[in-house]
């Protein structure tokens, strides 16, 4: 097996989701760390960022962060911002694993592989199939797409192939592909793994913190981390706030980790990594685990070990210390809200060191002459 053919679509597509993520998990951070945790319904329903919205602020709600609430006109344009920002920042999130797979496909098939790649990408989104779903499912495009394309067609067809008939079939038959195959498996195995996180509830609170906090450092962003996260949410929903803080911590830990490997570690890596984990750290900072993901797929053995270990160590120590929190997102933004706020910055500390630590000390040094290689290209210009 070719790995470099696997490989490259994977880091071409996390190489354009990245971006979406970051532009996505901050804008939620600061939604719900300006306005409120509770932002998403401060505005009445129907409201929209590009209608009604700063006419259209919730009479019911009320803000629960800490602020003091302004009344009158003033105070309603403030929080109907924020609920915007929150709006967008849900779009952006809501795509993110759709630019994954159209991205991983386009770099399969070329420019035929992005409108399957978006739309499937987006139902892999929405079905909780996640990130390993559109990931799978980019393959299965790339390549069904390729086969298209030594199709011997008719030439008044030609010109027709990659903008009517390669974009329609691709996307019916790999799209119903991926509903009547692929999706009720993975959602049939996310629900079994809520339940045994879920069930864990009557045990050791460490182990609960552990557990959740490890699925957060394990697929980044991924089914398991997706799935420890409902998890968590479901908890909190019946009162059980403590899962909230490791489901929040643990997704913190893997980038703050990777930024203190470089400063103990620094020539294992070169300076291509050095610029991607500082770049994690901010986005781990606003709790967007997804930043280490080139980490991750570079060199999983010893990164996601390091990285489960860590999250698990910091969700742990957060759960038995009795943090708790009663919002969903916003990284450093909503610590101030938590119970115990300063044991979750003991907790996540401790749980980066680790993970900064065991990885700097199992990571390969570069060979001599790995001069400056990137790890991922960023370049963004796609030509169309």
């Amino acid at each position: 097996m070719n790995i470099k053919k696997i490989k490259d679509p994977v880091m071409t597509g996390i190489s354009y989701m990245i971006p979406m993520v970051v532009a996505g998990g901050i804008l939620g951070a600061l939604a719900k760390g300006l306005g409120d945790y509770d932002i998403s319904n401060a505005v009445l329903s129907g409201a929209t960022p590009f209608s009604n919205m700063f006419t259209a602020l919730n009479p019911d709600w009320v803000p629960t962060n800490g602020f003091v609430a302004v009344e009158g006109a003033l105070g309603g344009f403030w929080y109907a911002f924020w609920w915007g920002v929150n709006m967008l920042s849900t779009y952006a999130m809501n795509f993110a694993v759709a630019v994954l797979t159209a991205g991983a496909a386009y770099a399969i098939a070329g420019r035929p592989g992005i409108v399957p790649g978006l739309v499937i990408g987006y139902a892999s989104a929405q079905s909780k199939a996640g990130f390993i779903g559109g990931l799978l499912m980019a393959f299965v495009i790339g390549y069904f797409i390729n086969w298209m394309k030594t199709w011997k067609v008719p030439k008044w067809c030609a010109g027709l192939m990659p903008v009517l008939i390669i974009p329609v079939i691709s996307t019916l038959v790999c799209g119903m592909l991926f509903c009547i195959v692929l999706m009720r498996p993975m959602a049939a195995g996310m629900t079994a793994l809520q339940n045994w996180i879920m069930a864990l509830n009557g045990g050791a609170k460490f182990v609960i913190g552990a557990v959740i906090g490890g699925c957060m450092g394990f697929d980044l962003g991924g089914p398991v981390n997706k799935t420890a996260s409902m998890a968590a949410n479901a908890l909190g929903a019946d009162g059980v706030n403590g899962p909230m803080s490791a489901k929040i911590i643990g997704g913190m830990t893997p980038p703050v980790g990777i930024w203190i490997s470089t400063l103990i570690a620094p020539k294992k890596f070169n300076q291509a990594d050095k610029d991607t984990a500082l770049t994690a750290l901010p986005m781990g900072l606003c709790f967007i685990t997804e930043g280490v993901l080139p980490f991750a797929a570079a060199d999983p053995l010893r990164f996601i070990p390091s990285s489960v270990v860590g999250s698990a160590i910091a969700g742990g120590i957060a759960v038995a210390a009795g943090v708790e929190s009663v919002a969903g997102h916003g990284g450093i933004f909503v610590f101030p809200m938590m119970v115990n706020p300063l044991m979750a910055v003991v907790a996540l500390v401790a749980g980066s060191v680790v993970t900064g630590v065991m990885y700097a000390f199992i990571r390969k040094p570069l060979p001599e002459d790995a001069g400056e290689e990137e790890m991922v290209d960023l370049d963004l210009n796609i030509q169309i």
